[in-house]
């Protein structure tokens, strides 16, 4: 009979008996977005309530539909374990083998039916593989056929019992919409009536208030008439006025013209000498500029490519050292797992050899004591033989003694018949006196020598003589007569022992304590007491006690005499790192301490029984944009048969994430890196699902790859595990942002203006921007460069048509330099936008503008006096006014006035500044804006001046703006 196989299908039977109790008394399942989570949680139920075939459906379904799955390792496992259930062994087989080598190092290998690792090591050395028996697979056919009666015969009454439960539920529902469609329809028409008599109510307010809209209408009209006919008459005499003031001043503008346009004649043919001159000094400065714009861009061009190889040998030696990374770590994480094996291996043979050790010393000492005990026995026996050749050298001696004194006397008694009968009385005293020391010495011979041929016949010898005498001999002993030698026996101690241990294969729950029952029992012939030992590491804490007092350890039995027993426990703790389903074997022995080399050992056999959790992470986005939302979803399962306490789940989450309401989910931040959630109780086969939510960052770069990394850490046992999720890339965005200081700044017609420009590369991939103005036609720009970020420009600081290229959220300072027309009038507006557009095809683009307000002062000349007839020696007075109606300060204002030839000046208030020839010029060094000036002339006409001749004043007023703009 294979007991093995029977102890395998018992502890199978016994887990898969705990994990389906431990099914039934789950909670109710929470539902999963993750379709392969969903199949894998339905296949391992079915497994579990031994529906072999939907379990092998279900598995076969998740590794089709979804091969690289993290469940993988999962459904193989059980895809096995339920093909071999069904009899399937070639797939069976097939299955374990593709676990056992995609998987080499998972610790579920342990937990496998022995049969069916047979099966798959002979698959995977391509031998035939053996049927199963008949009999065995009539018997599981027929178990797995009434299991599956009695499922559907459950389902069947718990779909009959669900079945009435909605009948109720859907009556109970048609009830309650009756009644709700009737007190809506009531409702209905109540708020019917309310509405029609609140749209009569607005209807009657609506007609009102049009009648009040007629009446006010008619009124309005007839005031717009009146005003009309008001404003046409002001409009008429205003026209009239303005009128006889445009014929005034278009002869007033017409002289001014005739002057002006001969000094403009004077000042075109100047102006147009210095546009010759400046325009060719504006295209040697293009051709400088385009060959150093060539020469930037060539540089740019090569600095650019420079960079992308740069980029792209980083990014290769990033993938590189992130590859080297990961094979490193998954080096290590192997090369930790054989230094764990070897150092079990290690521990376990160093637990070997102590015991051999232990038991080589113990038969030493037992040879030891066996060869003392031998030692001493010799020497007891050479001393018994030594004693009893002296007891028969006394004797010898005794005897020839004797022969002497028997001698002695017969001479004595022969002489004493030859001497005279007188004597007699002599004699008879040294008679007694020698009786006496005979018997003495005969006494003493039987007192030191008991149980001697020589102390037997001393005693006959004193029995002879007539003295009674005990011989201290023991009775048994007898007396050797003749040639007879007497052999003593003495019975030794031999040690004996049976060890018995109860139960000693059974589940053990991790990190808790597992008691197995044993008796020792003294089977020699004498007292023994016997050591306890066993060969369980340290790890697992195993102490012996006794039965009555468990808590009280021991490590040697009580006295036992011949027969009895001790009755005693051996708890152990499974440490917190088994595996479920782990089959630990370690031995227990007891040992004799009378005779060390007689021991019997016993192997003691559990099953751990541990939580096993897998988590699957996904988010809901493949590719994020910056400030967008990813969803992550974790399902988390136990798969182990025991229930998992003290659970904390984890999440850390990468930089570029920022979690978003994450504490109605249950969960705490920590140290801004983390999500936690504590205290939480998976029972086994139970599912859990927990959402997540975080925000990308808007400085998240492109291309980066994000994921999450879920730790479930159990507090009670000191176990982690951790798992990955599925990457998330950041997309690439294109964006740019222009910004200016100013947004709108007054300047002087003609003057160049600077624009200060800050260019920031708002998306997060390293690009450049090309850079372009749009200006009134007027206007010339140029763009460079601000190095040092002063808004003046240097000599080292090139000409750009472009910028970049610039790093996400790298800022670039950029000024345009705009000049501007001197035709431009006071107070108007020029707008100047900048735009930048990337480089990209589907690039960002950026603008932004600055409005330009023109300030320059405009003087005008005003004149006033009493004109008409004069007569020669009349004296008159003028008085000039000169105001400053533009918004800017005039420079060097000069008015000249001239004299015609019959009219002399008399005065002037103020004096003027030079005057010749009838010419007089008045000089003032600033007017500001709004300020005015007054110059008082009196004048007297000569006596010789003609009768009807028409004289004329002429006054030119000339002035400069601050840039030296002559007006």
């Amino acid at each position: 009979m294979d007991y093995k196989r029977i102890f395998r299908a018992a502890a199978s039977r016994f887990l898969l008996g705990l994990m389906f109790l431990s099914l039934l008394s789950a909670g109710p399942a929470f539902p999963l977005d993750s379709e392969d989570a969903q199949l894998f949680i339905g296949g391992f139920n079915a497994y579990q309530k031994k529906d072999y075939k939907v379990a092998a459906d279900q598995m076969n379904l998740v590794l089709q539909k979804y091969p690289d799955t993290p469940l993988r390792d999962m459904a193989l496992f059980w895809l096995a374990r339920a093909q071999y259930k069904l009899e399937n062994r070639e797939e069976a087989a097939k299955n374990m083998a593709t676990f056992f080598r995609d998987y080499p190092e998972n610790p579920l290998k342990a937990t496998v039916e022995e049969d069916l690792v047979q099966l798959a090591s002979a698959y995977q050395r391509g031998e035939k593989l053996p049927p199963a028996p008949a009999v065995e697979r009539q018997s599981k056919e027929a178990a797995a056929a009434a299991e599956k009666a009695a499922a559907e015969k459950a389902a069947a009454e718990k779909a009959a019992a669900e079945k009435a439960a909605a009948e109720k539920a859907a009556a109970e529902k048609a009830a309650a919409e009756k009644a709700a469609a009737e007190r809506a329809a009531a409702e209905r028409a109540a708020a019917e009536r309310a509405a029609a008599e609140r749209a009569a109510a607005e209807r009657a307010a609506e007609k009102a208030e049009a009648m009040r809209a007629a009446v006010a209408a008619a009124q309005a009209a007839e005031k717009a008439a009146a005003e009309k006919a008001a404003a046409e008459k002001a409009a008429a005499e205003k026209a009239a006025a303005e009128k006889a003031a445009a014929e005034k001043a278009a002869a007033e503008k017409a002289a001014a013209e005739k002057a002006a346009a001969e000094k403009a004649a004077a000042e075109k043919a100047a102006a147009e000498k210095a546009a010759a001159e400046k325009a060719a000094a504006e295209k040697a400065a293009a051709e400088k500029a385009a060959a150093e714009k060539a020469a930037a861009e060539k540089a740019a061009a090569e600095k650019a490519a420079a960079e992308k190889a740069a980029a792209e040998k980083a990014a290769a030696e990033k993938a590189a050292a992130e590859k080297a990374a990961a094979e490193k770590a998954a080096a290590e994480k192997a090369a930790a797992e054989k230094a764990a094996a070897e150092k079990a291996a290690a521990e376990k043979a160093a637990a070997e050899k102590a015991a051999a050790e232990k038991a080589a010393a113990e038969k030493a000492a037992a040879e030891k004591a066996a060869a003392e005990k031998a030692a001493a026995e010799k020497a007891a026996a050479e001393k018994a033989a030594a004693e009893k050749a002296a007891a028969e050298k006394v004797r010898v001696e005794a005897l020839r003694k004797k022969a002497e004194a028997e001698r002695e006397a017969r001479d004595k008694a022969q002489k004493a018949k030859r001497q005279p009968s007188g004597s007699g009385k002599q004699e008879s005293g040294e008679k007694a006196a020698l009786r006496e020391k005979a018997v003495a010495e005969y006494k003493d011979l039987v007192t030191r020598f008991p149980g001697t041929a020589a102390a037997a016949g001393a005693a006959a010898r004193l029995r002879e003589m007539g003295v009674s005498f005990d011989s201290p001999v023991p009775p048994q002993v007898a007396a050797a007569t003749g040639n007879a030698q007497v052999l003593t026996l003495e019975v030794g101690q031999a040690a004996d022992i049976g060890f018995d241990v109860r139960n000693p294969q059974q589940a053990g729950e991790v990190s808790r304590k597992v008691y197995i029952p044993f008796s020792v029992t003294n089977r020699g012939n004498g007292p023994d007491s016997y050591y306890l030992e066993s060969g369980f590491p340290s790890a697992y804490s195993a102490q012996f006690a006794a039965a009555s007092r468990p808590d009280r350890a021991v490590n040697l039995t009580p006295v036992l005499a011949p027969g009895e027993s001790f009755e005693g426990v051996l708890s152990l703790t499974v440490p917190p790192t088994a595996v479920d389903g782990t089959k630990i074997i370690y031995p227990v022995k007891a040992a004799s301490q009378f005779a060390r080399e007689v021991s019997q050992s016993r192997d003691v056999i559990l099953v751990a029984s541990a939580p096993l959790l897998r988590m699957v992470l996904k988010p809901d986005k493949p590719q994020l944009l910056p400030g967008e939302r990813v969803t992550y979803r974790a399902a988390l399962l136990n798969i182990g048969s025991a229930t998992a306490t003290g659970i904390s789940i984890r999440f850390n989450y990468p930089p570029q994430y920022e979690p978003v309401d994450f504490v109605p989910a249950g969960f705490k931040q920590e140290m801004k890196a983390a999500l936690v959630m504590d205290g939480l109780q998976i029972k086994s086969g139970e599912k859990r699902e927990y959402t997540v939510q975080f925000q990308l960052k808007d400085e998240a770069l492109a291309q980066q790859e994000l994921f999450l990394r879920g730790e479930a850490v159990n507090q009670d046992l000191g176990t982690r595990d951790s798992f990955v999720s599925t990457v998330s890339v950041v997309r690439p965005v294109s964006d740019v942002l222009v910004r200016s200081s100013i947004g709108k700044t007054m300047v002087i017609p003609g003057q160049v203006v600077a624009i200060p420009l800050i260019v920031t590369n708002a998306g997060n991939v390293r690009e450049d921007f090309a850079i372009r103005a749009k200006l009134p036609e007027r206007y010339s720009h140029s763009f460079f460069q601000d190095m040092n970020r002063d808004g003046i420009r240097q000599p080292n600081e090139p000409v750009i048509n472009h910028v970049g290229p610039l790093s996400p959220r790298e800022d670039m300072y950029v000024v345009m330099e705009v000049s501007t027309s001197a035709t431009e009038k006071d107070g108007t507006e020029a707008q100047l936008s900048v735009d930048l557009e990337s480089e990209n095809a589907q690039g960002g683009r950026a603008s932004a503008s600055v409005r330009l307000r023109f300030s320059r002062p405009v003087l005008e000349l005003a004149m006033a006096g009493r004109g008409g007839r004069l007569r020669p020696g009349d004296v008159n007075g003028l008085e000039l006014s000169c105001m400053n109606t533009g918004s800017n300060m005039a420079k060097n204002v000069e008015l000249e006035s001239t004299l015609p030839d019959p009219v002399e000046l008399v005065a002037s208030d103020p004096p003027f500044t030079a005057g010749k020839g009838g010419a007089y010029l008045w000089r003032f060094e600033e007017l500001g804006s709004g300020e005015k000036r007054s110059i008082k002339l009196t004048y007297r006409l000569k006596p010789t001046a003609p009768v009807g001749a028409h004289l004329q004043l002429k006054n030119v007023l000339t002035y400069q703006d601050q840039l030296g703009n002559r007006y």
